[in-house]
C-alpha cells in the first residue's frame, strides 16, 4: 500500500485517494473495488489493447459483485469532446467509472465522470505519463486543445506485473514525460519572477527526493527493470498530485507541452495522423525547451514580438483554434504589457538551479532508449519550426518560448 506518496500534499487536497502498488492485483482487483464501491454499478472502460492487457480481466472479475457496463473502443480514442459524449451516453445508468489504461483513456474518464459527478478509479496498464492523480484533463473541443479542470481518481491501482509487462514504448514514453519537470518548473518560476504569477516551489519536493536515483538508473527503463518502473510509476504519481496541489497544471506542462500541443493541433487541422505517444513528444520538446531556456540563461533577452499573428495561426491550426487562441493570447498580452526584464543575472541563477542540464537530459534519454529528435515522431522540420515559434500563441502561460 503506497498511500504514503499523498502525506506530503494532504493539506492540498481536496480528498484523499488510495493508492496501490503491488506485485500482483490479478486475484485481489475485486474485493479492492468492492471495498471502495460497495454495490456499485460500474463503466469499464478501455480499448483494444488495454482491454487484452487487463480490461478483460477486470471486467471478468468485477461482473460477479457488479452490475457491470463495458465500453471497450475498438482502435486507440481520442480524447476529445465527441468520444467524451460518447462515453459519457453509455455510463449514464452507471454509479461510477474504471479507466482501464493510460493518458487518453485516463483524461477521457476523469472528464466524463467530473461532468456526471460520479467517483472514478484508475487502473494503469502502463507507466506511460503523469495525469493518473492530476485534477486536470487534456481534452481537444473542435479541434483546440484545452487543460480542463476535473476532480481526481478516488483511487489508483498499480498491478505492476501488467505495468512491467507493458510494450517497453510506453514505459519509455513515461519517463519522457518525467522529463518535463525541469523546463516546467523553470517556465513556471520565469513567469513568477516576472510577472508576479503564483510560483510554490514545495509541490516539487516529494517528486525531486526519488527524481535522481530515477535518472541515476535510466537504463532499468530500457530493460524494464522492475524496481526502476516502480520508480518511474511513484514519480509520475508524484507529479499528478503536485499538479492537483498547485491547482493547475502548472508544475508539469510549461512550453514543451505548448509545442507538443501545438503539433498535434496542427495535424489535426490538417487530418494528418501520426503513430506517436505524448511521453514521446514531450521527450523531444522538453529537450529542445532545455537548449532554449540554457541558451537564454546565458545571454541578456528580450520580451518576443507580442503582436498576434492571426493570420498565420488561422492557416496551422483553422479558424476555430484561432478564436480561441487569440482570447487566451490576449489575457497573456495583458498581463505583461507593462513588465520589464529587471536583474536577469539574478533570474536566471534562481532558474538554473531548478534545471536537468540539456546535456543530461540527452544522455538520460538516450540511455532509456527514448527518441529525441523530432524527425524521429515523423515531425517535418519547416512545420516543426514554425509549430515552435507559434505555440507561444496558443496559451495565457508566459515561458521561455515568450523570449528570444
Amino acid at each position: 500500500m503506497e498511500n504514503t506518496l499523498t502525506t506530503p500534499f494532504r493539506k492540498f487536497l481536496p480528498s484523499e485517494p488510495k493508492i496501490v502498488l503491488e506485485t500482483s492485483l490479478r486475484h485481489d482487483i475485486d474485493d479492492v473495488i468492492a471495498q471502495l464501491l460497495p454495490r456499485a454499478s460500474l463503466a469499464i472502460v478501455d480499448d483494444r489493447n488495454t482491454a487484452e492487457a487487463y480490461g478483460e480481466h477486470i471486467f471478468k472479475a468485477l461482473s460477479g459483485k457488479h452490475r457491470c457496463t463495458r465500453i471497450t473502443f475498438n482502435t486507440s480514442p481520442h480524447a476529445d469532446d465527441k468520444t467524451a459524449q460518447h462515453i459519457i451516453t453509455r455510463a449514464e445508468p452507471c454509479d461510477a467509472l474504471i479507466a482501464v489504461g493510460s493518458g487518453t483513456i485516463n483524461d477521457l474518464c476523469k472528464y466524463v465522470s467530473h461532468k456526471q459527478g460520479k467517483p472514478y478509479i484508475a487502473i494503469p496498464t502502463a507507466a506511460s505519463m503523469n495525469g493518473y492523480l492530476s485534477a486536470n484533463a487534456s481534452i481537444s473541443f473542435n479541434g483546440y486543445k484545452k487543460t480542463t479542470p476535473v476532480h481526481m481518481p478516488m483511487a489508483v491501482l498499480c498491478d505492476m506485473g501488467v505495468i512491467n509487462a507493458a510494450p517497453a514504448r510506453l514505459n519509455k514514453s513515461g519517463f519522457g514525460d518525467s522529463m518535463a519537470r525541469s523546463t516546467a518548473q523553470a517556465d513556471w518560476l520565469l513567469s513568477h519572477l516576472i510577472c508576479g504569477t503564483a510560483y510554490d516551489e514545495s509541490v516539487f519536493t516529494p517528486l525531486l527526493a526519488i527524481e535522481e536515483e530515477l535518472l541515476a538508473s535510466a537504463k532499468g527503463i530500457r530493460l524494464a527493470d522492475p524496481h526502476v518502473l516502480k520508480l518511474l510509476m511513484q514519480t509520475l504519481l508524484l507529479s499528478g498530485l503536485g499538479m492537483t496541489a498547485a491547482k493547475g497544471s502548472y508544475p508539469a506542462s510549461q512550453g514543451e507541452h505548448m509545442i507538443a500541443h501545438a503539433y498535434n493541433m496542427h495535424l489535426e487541422h490538417t487530418g494528418t495522423a501520426l503513430n506517436t505517444l505524448h511521453g514521446e513528444e514531450i521527450a523531444v520538446t522538453a529537450l529542445a525547451m532545455a537548449n532554449r531556456q540554457e541558451a537564454l540563461l546565458n545571454i541578456d533577452p528580450i520580451f518576443a514580438d507580442r503582436i498576434f499573428p492571426e493570420a498565420r495561426i488561422k492557416e496551422l491550426f483553422g479558424e476555430h483554434v484561432a478564436t480561441e487562441a487569440k482570447t487566451a493570447y490576449g489575457a497573456k498580452r495583458e498581463m505583461i504589457k507593462n513588465r520589464e526584464i529587471v536583474n536577469w543575472q539574478g533570474i536566471a541563477q534562481q532558474i538554473s538551479k531548478v534545471t536537468i542540464a540539456p546535456q543530461r537530459m540527452q544522455s538520460v534519454l538516450n540511455e532509456a532508449g527514448c527518441q529525441t529528435f523530432y524527425g524521429a515522431l515523423g515531425w517535418q522540420q519547416d512545420t516543426y519550426i514554425n509549430i515552435s515559434s507559434a505555440a507561444r500563441f496558443l496559451r495565457e502561460r508566459f515561458t521561455f518560448l515568450d523570449l528570444i
